[in-house]
């Protein structure tokens, strides 16, 4: 199982790749902003837009997946490196129609908005046209661009280089981070315990450096509120994600009123673990020592039947995805670690990269990625401007195609495989929603204070405590350590409120699965409506046609609604 590129280019020597390089250049140059007075004329326009994106794209997209399988290969590197170049230097030469679009004048903007033409770009144009308050001259985007350099990229650029070199010791051997972190969830405890002093301890010791970098892109993000002219520090966010601050505070709120399922889960887990309370080093502990085996071959038999059980179209997708190869499926050398999907383009199709280990959480990843296939394919059906998931309908097809698994495989396992499975769910749901809305608590707060003066590790450590203690109650018993843990949280140095997002992502995939579990095969076409949708609405209207209001009473109460039957059938 190792995929076919040839959908795209033959081989990296193929000269329709540096053909469509240079149409795409060509393109771009060719477009005048002026174009956007005319409505008729900028039907075209974005025509050539959508073109040029294209044609750049396609290049990037295959030097991207040939590389992945070939990390080692100087051809691939040297590929990847010359399209990267030049893909941007094309979305530089569209930058001026970009914010042309966003500081046309209002009339002008009218017109293209109403203009039978362009009917189906209009989502497309009223988000271009959203950012127009805080987009500044040409010239001040640039210096704000340079200033980035300097700033904020840089400061990101030392976190990843400072803690990349992090090594840690553990049982006499040497680990990176992601190594040490992975120990966590080790059955023996003496080596979660050795991890956890290992990792903490050091992120404890280097709170100084890695909270001056905090200090810094801190301040960075608050310089850019003011010179942009927001008034409140999840207005950027909201924008981005297309909805309203209050909806973000409203989800914020909702789920710390639901912090008592987190304590609640803790607490039966530490009676499986034998104790009152779940000691720190045991929070990610399995409840076995053992996994259960499951080959590719029948991860991908249970992914197709769980699928084909909600879906018949769903299925007969996704079992496109083997017999054209658009998977690779095994690790090997060379090749990158972990899982993806490649959406691709409306006129190609996805990829999907796996690195299968023959256990159930490959099984998952498989469910994952083929969820994320199923819905860039489905919204092949809108034009390259509307193509795509927005933020909070991301992860929507993936997490709800774990669920289907989950819901095959609960049928077919025994009493106590059962519990695992639901403990997992439970676990899955604390990291995936719960925690990072503690996470936004967290950057808030510190944000907050930043405002004041440069905040010292201790007031951060006050801070991350205090969140902590309030998401689990007092159901763990914390460490010395524990309270540096925010040290190393990428998230919070390389973006800002990004965490509030997989919150909001894990709480419309519940709400959806709340509704099909109430309303059956009915469900069914409204679920794949969403998914076909794209990017040409709003998350809010794409699932209002599937009877979900985004942030309303009824919206928190399936979600939560499905984490509480969770938790209860707990034995």
């Amino acid at each position: 199982m190792e995929w076919d590129l040839s959908d795209l280019y033959p081989s990296p020597e193929d000269p329709r790749l540096e053909g469509d390089l240079a149409e795409a250049l060509r393109l771009a140059e060719g477009l005048d902003p002026k174009d956007l007075l005319d409505p008729k004329g900028a039907e075209d326009l974005f025509r050539r837009y959508e073109e040029a994106l294209e044609k750049a794209y396609r290049p990037l997209n295959y030097a991207s997946l040939y590389f992945a399988t070939r990390t080692q290969d100087p051809v691939a590197k040297a590929l990847l490196d010359r399209v990267r170049n030049r893909y941007t230097e094309v979305r530089n030469r569209l930058l001026p129609l970009e914010v042309a679009l966003r500081k046309l004048p209002e009339e002008a903007f009218q017109a293209l908005l109403h203009h039978p033409g362009l009917a189906d770009l209009r989502h497309f144009l009223e988000r271009q046209r959203a950012y127009a308050p805080h987009t500044l001259s040409e010239r001040e985007e640039e210096l704000l661009n340079l200033k980035g350099l300097v700033g904020r990229s840089a400061w990101s650029q030392f976190y990843t280089e400072y803690t990349g070199r992090f090594r840690f010791r553990v049982e006499e051997k040497e680990l990176t981070e992601m190594e040490v972190r992975a120990l966590r969830r080790d059955p023996d405890p003496k080596v979660r315990r050795e991890a956890h002093r290992e990792l903490y301890g050091k992120l404890l010791a280097e709170a100084p450096t890695l909270g001056a970098v905090f200090n810094a892109v801190y301040l960075d993000y608050l310089q850019d509120l003011r010179l942009r002219g927001y008034r409140h520090p999840l207005e950027p966010v909201a924008l981005r994600d297309e909805v309203e601050v209050r909806d973000i505070e409203a989800l914020l709120e909702a789920t710390r009123a639901h912090y008592g399922l987190v304590e609640a889960y803790y607490r039966w887990k530490a009676r499986r673990l034998g104790g009152e309370k779940v000691a720190s080093p045991d929070l990610l502990a399995p409840l076995t020592r053992e996994k259960p085996q499951v080959p590719f071959e029948e991860a991908k038999a249970l992914v197709l039947e769980a699928f084909r059980r909600f879906s018949p179209e769903v299925e007969r997708i996704a079992r496109e995805f083997f017999e054209k190869r658009w998977i690779d499926a095994y690790p090997r050398p060379g090749k990158r670690g972990g899982a993806f999907c490649s959406g691709g383009l409306p006129s190609t199709h996805p990829y999907v990269l796996l690195n299968h280990t023959n256990d159930l959480d490959a099984a998952h990843t498989l469910a994952h990625e083929l969820g994320h296939g199923v819905h860039f394919y489905l919204a092949r059906k809108q034009r390259l401007l509307n193509f795509g998931a927005s933020t909070p309908l991301a992860e929507t097809a993936s997490v709800f195609a774990e669920i289907l698994l989950d819901d095959l495989l609960l049928k077919r396992l025994s009493q106590e495989e059962k519990t695992l499975l639901l403990a997992e769910r439970v676990e899955d749901a604390v990291n995936t929603l719960f925690r990072q809305v503690m996470y936004t608590f967290f950057e808030r707060r510190s944000l907050e204070a930043r405002k004041e003066a440069a905040l010292s590790p201790e007031a951060f450590h006050r801070i991350w405590q205090e969140e902590q203690e309030g998401l689990y109650g007092d159901a763990v018993a914390w460490t010395e350590l524990d309270q540096a843990a925010w040290a190393g949280i990428p998230h919070f140095v390389h973006y800002r409120f990004y965490t509030y997002s997989y919150a909001l992502g894990y709480l419309v995939v519940l709400a959806l699965y709340g509704k099909y579990r109430e309303e059956g095969e009915a469900f069914v076409p409204k679920y794949l409506g969403i998914l076909e949708a794209g990017e040409s609405a709003s998350p809010k209207e794409i699932l209002a046609r599937a009877g979900v209001d985004l942030g309303s009473e009824a919206f928190f109460r399936y979600g939560f609604g499905v984490l509480e039957s969770w938790l209860k059938a707990l034995p």
